[in-house]
């Protein structure tokens, strides 16, 4: 039986670092001995901050621009070693709610530059995970696969780089690298005080009543999620729905 994978002094390239999940997931690692890359694509003084906090590095990049991911992992390789561990937060922004019918082409783009970053980050890192084995987990959502009106651009986002995770966990096992999806539903941040739409607060109350746990996961809870997966040698391929027992079809 396999031992569980030991984080302590592998390099963690967590992606969308300053967000919520992304910040948990950050601190979670480093209080396992991972030597953590904070990725920003624009708050550089929250990534920096965090950096700080945990002894690791700051980098920034948009994930969709190569050249400026390349310099960022570069960074990473001289200053921390290769990258062993990735976690990919990071996603576009979800403002516009539109309908699949009414939403432009420009704004699928958009959704959809969070898959080509995702495939950027895969393409960047995981040839040097080949050589000693590494873990991947890609942190999608329950969207993907649980419709909500005005996400669809999302979910489909969401969707494809969740199924490019899953088709590097056949195409790299070989290496020793495993590569899971963790899906969470609803966050809700306890340090946050949120107000929610009227539609928003109708689908939250939905949500819970479709639940088997009373409450909906907060950050740190999706980033121990993160944790299990990172560390069990044999599992990859997988999804990993947080959703407090919501059924996902």
């Amino acid at each position: 039986m396999a031992a569980l994978m030991r984080l302590e002094n592998r390099v963690a390239f967590v992606a969308g670092g300053t967000g919520p999940v992304g910040r948990a997931v950050a601190r979670t690692l480093a209080a396992e001995g991972a030597r953590v890359a904070v990725h920003f694509r624009s708050d550089e003084r929250s990534a920096q901050e965090l950096a700080d906090e945990l002894g690791g590095i700051a980098v920034g990049a948009h994930l969709s621009d190569e050249g400026a991911l390349d310099d960022a992992v570069r960074t990473v390789e001289d200053s921390l070693g290769p990258v062993t561990v990735l976690v990919n937060t990071a996603h576009p922004p979800r403002d516009t709610h539109a309908s699949v019918v009414d939403t432009t082409a420009a704004e699928l783009r958009e959704q959809f530059e969070g898959a080509v970053g995702h495939a950027n980050l895969l393409r960047r890192t995981v040839p040097g995970m080949r050589a000693t084995g590494g873990a991947i987990v890609y942190v999608s959502g329950a969207l993907m696969s649980r419709p909500a009106p005005g996400n669809g651009s999302y979910g489909a986002a969401k969707a494809a780089a969740s199924v490019l995770t899953r088709y590097t966990a056949l195409e790299e096992g070989r290496y020793g690298i495993t590569a899971n999806v963790v899906a969470p539903g609803r966050i809700v941040d306890p340090d946050v005080d949120e107000h929610l739409t009227p539609e928003r607060e109708a689908l939250s109350r939905k949500l819970l009543e479709r639940m088997a746990l009373p409450a909906f996961p907060s950050p740190t809870q999706v980033a121990d999620a993160v944790l299990g997966l990172l560390a069990a040698p044999y599992v990859t391929g997988q999804t990993l729905w947080v959703t407090g027992g919501e059924p996902i079809a």
